[in-house]
């Protein structure tokens, strides 16, 4: 597993071969463009910027150096746009490991953007590329630091994201973000970090609490969760899904 969160030497490196593989694919392929997508070549130069002028500023200004908010914000904000376009053409070109290199550079400019004190305003090709990662680590002990990193993003994801103004679209990326979260802290059988998980949860899903507990109940007999797993859903799933009295 790629260590969470990959760094931006990593995602440099990473984004040669992507931007090598879906030129060789393009250029074969020679696919219609959407109305109004970029060219990847276009893309290509957009992004090698984008990660010049964000390693320059951890060189120059320090890792974790608090710049000005805003040109973070912003900066990460164009670099989340950049990485849905590649990733938009990786898939119509059909590059599936392209794909996942996509991802990896994706989570690299999170972590940058959180580092430096950034909000996050697009959450979609955060919320995927965490989802894919999540999909592919079935180690316990290779969970919790995704968890954290998940929980990291809630904390720098925008007001307004946290207003969590489209509540009637279950597929939206804030509620996926933080049902996810909820899945991995379990899927890490740490009763501590489920306790936390599970408390954000409910603070800013609490229309989806108690069918997130209650299905994960039936995960706990389905895969044979161990005892102290199992006690932490069950008073959660009391707590949120028993009738109370009034």
């Amino acid at each position: 597993m790629t260590a969470i969160p990959p760094t931006l030497s990593e995602a440099v490196l990473r984004f040669k071969h992507v931007a090598s593989d879906i030129q060789e694919a393009f250029e074969a392929k020679r696919p219609n463009a959407v109305a109004g997508q970029l060219t990847p070549a276009s893309l290509f130069e957009a992004v090698d910027q984008f990660l010049t002028i964000a390693t320059r500023i951890d060189k120059e200004e320090g890792e974790t150096a608090r710049i000005y908010k805003e040109d973070v914000t912003q900066l990460g904000d164009y670099g989340m746009t950049l990485m849905t376009d590649l990733s938009a053409w990786a898939g119509q070109l059909k590059l599936p490991n392209t794909r996942h290199d996509l991802e990896i550079i994706t989570l690299a400019a999170t972590d940058w953007i959180m580092r430096h004190q950034g909000q996050i305003r697009t959450l979609d090709p955060i919320v995927n590329a965490l989802a894919n990662i999540a999909n592919r680590v079935h180690d316990p002990s290779e969970l919790g630091p995704l968890a954290a990193f998940m929980g990291r993003i809630v904390k720098a994801s925008s007001n307004i994201i946290k207003q969590d103004l489209e509540k009637n679209n279950p597929s939206r990326p804030w509620r996926v973000l933080l049902i996810n979260r909820g899945i991995v802290a379990t899927r890490t059988h740490n009763p501590a970090l489920m306790e936390q998980v599970f408390d954000e949860l409910v603070k800013y899903l609490p229309e989806d609490a108690p069918t997130f507990f209650a299905e994960g109940m039936q995960q706990m007999e389905a895969l044979n969760y161990p005892p102290p797993v199992r006690v932490v859903m069950g008073r959660y799933f009391d707590r949120w899904t028993r009738p109370r009295m009034h």
